[in-house]
């Protein structure tokens, strides 16, 4: 079979912009490092407005634009939109979407915030397209989608290899209660053979109606198993409380900027701790991890102003 160059072809389907991601996320330099398992460490911070306050508002519209690219899959839309069908495809994908009642005693707690973020993080950071549109599939709004938080592969050229990435996206008010949760349910995720399901899915609901690039990548999970030519990793978010946001100057953005990255700079080393002591109960050290953080004055906040923009 050759394979490889259609399967060459899945870095093209990227949605997101590079440049939304630039105007809301942030980076942190670091050099952190995890022992014992693949892991890569990804400190990330929403970006701050002209005020000086985080762009939570803004991060969650951003990932509003791109409701349709993850909800709806390519082959069940046209590659251009008119006016017209924009709003049409956005009002189907707000469907899928929960929409839970909620208010200051019964809050939002569901993770479709978490999950879209992640997937916005994939496509930005690691260029790895979203292959199965799992929003697609659902048969009621209401539930929750099985199995991973998103599946997306991408062509790996410096190893020859195709990676697939299973998605865990936890908020949670600490970083360590969202480590444990994440790492319990990629546990859950191979020892039930939960993956294997995820690889029929890939194989039987490709996003995309190119027959070649499909072929070839049915062809890299035959019987459920993945082939040489397939590396499994997992990419988690980690959202969570940071305090540093109680403490911040008044000033210019640049300022603001400036004294937060300091501040979670010296934090790093307490959440690499953190992640260590979990990696290091962990039994399945074959594995691949890409692990993104991002401190949120609450998590709460974040649902929140998705859910707003969603309404």
């Amino acid at each position: 079979m050759n394979s490889k160059k259609p399967i060459k072809k899945l870095n093209q389907y990227l949605s997101t912009c590079e440049n939304s991601y630039n105007e809301c996320i942030d980076v942190i330099d670091h050099e952190e490092t995890i022992n014992g398992v693949q892991a890569n460490l990804r400190f990330h911070l929403i970006k701050f407005d002209g005020n000086g306050q985080p762009m939570i508002g803004a991060l969650a519209e951003t990932l509003y634009n791109h409701i349709i690219d993850y909800c709806i899959s390519a082959k069940n839309r046209p590659e251009k939109f008119t006016a017209q069908e924009s709003s049409k495809f956005s009002k189907q994908a707000r469907k899928l979407f929960r929409h839970p009642k909620r208010d200051k005693s019964n809050p939002d707690t569901t993770g479709e915030a978490g999950e879209i973020l992640l997937y916005f993080l994939l496509e930005s950071v690691l260029k790895a397209p979203q292959v199965v549109a799992k929003m697609d599939l659902k048969t009621n709004h209401s539930m929750e989608s099985n199995g991973s938080d998103g599946v997306h592969m991408n062509w790996n050229k410096e190893k020859g290899l195709v990676d697939v990435f299973f998605g865990e996206a936890k908020l949670h008010q600490s970083y360590g209660g969202a480590i444990k949760d994440a790492l319990k349910s990629i546990n859950e995720f191979h020892d039930k053979n939960i993956i294997e399901h995820e690889f029929w899915m890939v194989t039987k609901h490709f996003k995309y109606s190119d027959s070649l690039t499909q072929e070839a990548v049915v062809n890299l999970f035959e019987s459920g198993k993945p082939s040489s030519g397939v590396r499994i990793n997992h990419a988690c978010l980690i959202g969570y409380n940071s305090k540093n946001y109680k403490k911040l100057p008044t000033g210019s953005s640049d300022d603001v900027t400036k004294y937060f990255k300091e501040e979670y700079l010296k934090h790093t080393k307490k959440i690499t701790k953190s992640i260590q002591k979990n990696f290091d109960k962990f039994d399945k050290k074959h594995l691949n991890f890409e692990v993104f953080f991002i401190p949120f004055p609450t998590v709460q906040e974040f649902r929140d102003a998705f859910n707003k923009a969603l309404d």
